[in-house]
């Protein structure tokens, strides 16, 4: 695999169900999205939804084989799953000819309807011909006669051979003949002409499938009877009466039928009444949500790691482990080398000096093995400590000198970090893999600089990615709202004034002049690409706005800014914004002049 690109080296959407089957790697969200109920996977661009949502897919379970839960899910999995791509130009008002479309009254939404329509048709059929071929192994030209012609009256097909890869060649045939429709519109009509509106163009997907599926299971004498899932990709990228349509419909008419959607993690303002009204489905009861960034990513990230080494290496002596991250006890014994950190920042760091005084701690002889001051302070100072103690020369409780070191190689490297630092992101762990992997000599063992230029690296390629996202009229990117956080989270770390829980995380200003409408468009485009990411956030509540929400950044830009990789305190994104961040010089300049 090459790691030219840490941000395509892996792309669920370019993959077919059994390459995806392949490579999959079993999650808690995916043991979630298997149940039978509505459900909703929210995530940023990347972290896996794509890769669900077509293994739910019949031949993506058929060709599943590295997990022994495979062969189960197989036989128990409770419905048949019709996988469907977003496409952006369903979206039709927002493509090149939209504003043409404009003079013509409501033809963009109509044309918008039928895509969608064409795309759920298509679907169908790929869903009955897996169902016939990997699951009833049935030839029988008759029954498949009988369904097609079915077809052919119901979605108002002209006719054409009564077998199903036909149909779905006649579908594609009416898409080039509508696109050759709307050509001829836009170049011999004029605003106010009646213009031609075929009968297909009144279809139905919703109602369409209701009526078919009942007629396929009765013309294959499907005995074991299972639910229908629409499983809806990307829906970011949909125009808004399919965002209402969907999310109405989690309360659906028909039981037999789910629906399995997955979206950005914040979901747009206009499906709030949808969502919010009385009769709107809620979360926890009659849907589900799975919102990725709550769920183990570590566990995740750490099966993903194995995939790529020998089964008989240790992940542990491989990548070495993380003093700061570690978990082990010996690292809260007298002389262990938190103990020796321990004191070297004390005869360096006053305002650290100060802080144990007032704990009652014995800076001459700190007693790491004392249980009570392990769980309540030791183990939360502890990669304070380790950061403060590398980066500061000395600090008198006024000034801080810092050290003028480039690298901070022992405290990013090690499998903790690694399985920590992508946010349980499978694309950019993947190309931070194939990067460390393909740089690497020894096959037992892989040295910590390397793991720290392939982390710097992708903390570069992932500022460079966000840094071109269009911003619209704003003067400000995504880039520059990082940047500031991270200046100022790294003010807060290495401050004059030693503290436990430094600020860490941002909380979005309610407050339109605090924090103008410009920064919150950023800030979302930012929280679909991953850059920041909401923390706090339960599982049983939609996300419809930016405001009033809790944020950190990437974990991947923490290196970029010399943080430890843990969530401290909030503080408001205004703080964050504006000028003046304390007694650490780090060059910055007011996001408001």
């Amino acid at each position: 695999m090459s790691s030219d690109n840490s941000y395509t080296t892996y792309n669920a959407r370019h993959y077919n169900p059994k390459q995806v089957a392949e490579k999959f790697i079993w999650s808690d969200s995916f043991g979630e999205l298997i149940q039978n109920d509505h459900s909703i996977i929210l995530g940023a661009r990347g972290c896996g939804k794509t890769t669900l949502m077509k293994m739910l897919t019949i031949p993506a379970l058929h060709y599943w084989k590295s997990d022994k839960r495979a062969s189960k899910i197989r036989k128990e999995i409770p419905f048949y799953s019709v996988y469907i791509s977003t496409d952006i130009y369903w979206d039709v008002k927002y493509q090149t000819y939209g504003d043409q479309l404009k003079e013509y009254g409501s033809l963009s939404e109509i044309i918008s309807h039928f895509s969608v329509n064409s795309n759920v048709f298509t679907s169908l059929c790929d869903t009955f011909l897996n169902i016939i071929n990997l699951e009833l192994n049935n030839n029988d030209e008759s029954k498949e006669v009988e369904l097609c012609t079915y077809l052919m009256k119901s979605w108002k097909l002209e006719p054409t051979i009564p077998k199903i890869i036909y149909i779905k060649e006649a579908l594609n045939q009416r898409i080039d003949a509508v696109n050759q429709l709307i050509q001829e519109i836009l170049f011999n009509y004029t605003p106010g002409d009646k213009l031609p509106h075929p009968s297909f163009f009144n279809l139905n997907f919703e109602s369409s499938v209701e009526e078919l599926i009942p007629k396929f299971e009765r013309i294959y004498n499907i005995e074991n009877k299972k639910k229908w899932a629409l499983c809806f990709d990307e829906l970011e990228f949909a125009p808004n009466w399919l965002k209402d349509k969907l999310f109405t419909s989690l309360r659906s008419r028909k039981q037999y039928i789910l629906y399995k959607l997955s979206s950005s993690p914040i979901l747009p303002s206009e499906l709030k009444k949808a969502l919010k009204g009385e009769y709107a489905a809620t979360a926890g009861n009659d849907v589900h949500l799975i919102k990725m960034w709550t769920v183990n990513n570590e566990d995740f990230s750490r099966k993903i790691i194995k995939s790529f080494l020998a089964e008989d290496i240790n992940l542990n002596s491989f990548f070495g482990s993380n003093e700061l991250y570690n978990k082990k006890s010996e690292s809260y014994i007298n002389g262990s080398d938190f103990y020796k950190q321990i004191l070297s920042l004390i005869n360096k760091d006053i305002s650290f000096k100060s802080f144990l005084l007032k704990k009652g701690i014995d800076i001459e002889k700190p007693n790491l093995e004392n249980k009570t001051h392990q769980n309540v302070l030791y183990r939360k100072i502890k990669p304070i400590v380790y950061f403060r103690n590398f980066f500061i020369e000395k600090n008198d409780g006024k000034k801080v000198d810092l050290r003028s070191r480039k690298k901070a190689i022992e405290l990013y490297s090690g499998i903790e970090i690694l399985c920590k630092v992508c946010d349980g992101n499978p694309r950019w762990l993947i190309g931070i893999l194939n990067q460390i992997i393909n740089k690497n000599k020894n096959p037992r063992k892989v040295s910590k600089g390397i793991q720290y230029d392939a982390l710097l690296s992708a903390a570069n390629r992932f500022q460079n990615v966000i840094s071109n996202i269009p911003v619209g009229n704003s003067k400000l990117n995504i880039t520059e709202i990082v940047e500031r956080s991270g200046l100022y989270f790294k003010s807060q770390v290495l401050s004059s004034q030693f503290k436990m829980d430094p600020d860490g995380t941002f909380i979005v200003d309610i407050d339109e002049e605090k924090v103008n409408s410009n920064i919150i468009d950023l800030i979302e485009k930012g929280v679909y690409q991953g850059a920041f990411i909401l923390v706090g956030s339960g599982n049983d509540s939609y996300d419809f706005q930016i405001r009033g929400q809790r944020f950190k950044i990437s974990y991947l830009f923490f290196i970029l800014y010399n943080l430890p990789l843990r969530n401290y305190s909030v503080t408001k994104l205004s703080n964050v914004l504006k000028e003046g961040i304390g007694d650490v010089e780090l060059n910055q300049t007011s996001l408001f002049n």
